[in-house]
């Protein structure tokens, strides 16, 4: 059947009516893209009812808000009138592999850490490529922390998540 060419005309501009209304778009989430948990308040730890491993954790932590190298030069001390951030690396020293998380302990409160960051020194210096995505951070906002003396933990959750390693305590002044 051979239409006329004003009926294919005609059908041809039904077809592109039918598409002047967008249709909605659902991109794919981005992998990389920090959470929307990550970007703002902290969320809630992982290491929460695990146990502590006995070996050292293969960690740092790099910075306490404007206190750089913490764990060597304690007290660290940081302004009460900006956010604070912990930020470092962790991973599985046993395993030689990324961590399933790490989590920040202030004063006893459990953070957790946006982690999977990039750290390419890290993956270097350990000889171990796999490490390359192992930075963590933690940021409060300010007024978050009191004045004063405040002590920070660091945990590395195992990559087989079947406990956690723990930095030794790392005291910080908040003035």
């Amino acid at each position: 059947m051979k239409l006329h060419p004003l009926v294919l005309s005609a059908l041809a501009g039904l077809v592109l009516a039918g598409c002047d209304q967008p249709k909605p778009r659902h991109l794919p989430l981005d992998p990389m893209a920090l959470s929307p948990a990550a970007a703002g308040a902290p969320k809630e730890g992982l290491t929460h009812g695990l146990e502590r491993r006995p070996e050292a954790g293969g960690l740092s932590l790099d910075d306490v808000g404007q206190a750089h190298d913490p764990m060597n030069r304690q007290p660290a001390v940081t302004s009460a009138s900006a956010a604070i951030m912990f930020d470092g690396f962790g991973f599985d020293p046993v395993a030689k592999a990324p961590a399933m998380g790490v989590d920040v302990v202030v004063d006893g409160k459990l953070y957790g850490a946006a982690y999977g960051q990039p750290r390419q020194d890290v993956a270097d210096y350990f000889k171990q490529p796999a490490l390359a995505r192992s930075g963590f951070t933690v940021t409060l906002p300010p007024g978050t922390l009191s004045v004063g003396a405040h002590t920070v933990v660091v945990r590395v959750v195992a990559a087989d998540g079947s406990g956690y390693f723990e930095s030794p305590p790392v005291a910080f002044q908040v003035k």
